[in-house]
């Protein structure tokens, strides 16, 4: 489900799909709950093909990923609410043609963590 405002009826039935473990997305970003609780803020990667991607535009991607999750509690109490409650995993997916999108690197502590496998520039 993609919403336009962190406001409104659409927004509050993105909010409790969230809490019953589907997803939405808010300005490119997708916004999900791991099985283990954790509430997944992923983004795609502006830069393609994925061997592009490089530390600097992978670490721009994934702070943009933040700045709109921080957005979005600023914009919302019952979002922030959800947010407070649970940690965060800031990650960055790549298309990789036929195989879809695959993780391709974390935020963790302010630094880029690659995922296993993925080839960067």
């Amino acid at each position: 489900m993609e919403i336009l405002e962190p406001s409104g009826r659409r927004f509050e039935v993105a909010l409790e799909l969230l809490r019953e473990g589907q997803s939405f997305v808010f300005d490119k970003v997708t916004f999900s709950l791991a099985s283990d609780g954790q509430l997944v803020v992923a983004i795609p990667s502006s830069f393609w093909p994925p061997e592009n991607i490089t530390e600097a535009t992978a670490l721009r991607d994934l702070e943009r990923a933040q700045a709109v999750a921080e957005y979005l509690v600023r914009e919302s109490g019952r979002f922030a609410a959800i947010f407070e409650q649970r940690s965060a995993l800031f990650l960055m997916f790549a298309y990789e043609g036929r195989g879809g999108e695959n993780e391709w690197a974390r935020l963790v502590n302010g630094s880029v963590l690659w995922a296993k496998g993925a080839a960067h520039g």
